[in-house]
């Protein structure tokens, strides 16, 4: 279940996770332009929109090879 109650109270949330999201899709076109592989960028692209764990899961799931640097980044 989701608490929907801020977003109603306040709709200008809504443009937050907008803006987040587009964040993320921002974040895997430039690491895709910067020479990365669609899984690398996958997980460059998540710290931006997930915790921690969430984004060391999907590293260790695409793109293992860069794990110490997302583990770091999403420590930091």
């Amino acid at each position: 279940m989701t608490d929907f109650e801020p977003l109603l109270s306040k709709p200008s949330y809504m443009l937050l996770g907008a803006g987040k999201q587009l964040g993320i899709a921002v974040a895997f076109v430039l690491a895709v332009a910067f020479g990365f592989g669609p899984g690398a960028a996958a997980s460059v692209a998540i710290i931006a929109g997930a915790d921690g764990p969430t984004a060391i899961y999907l590293t260790n799931l695409l793109a293992s090879d860069i794990l110490p640097a997302i583990t770091i980044a999403a420590y930091s």
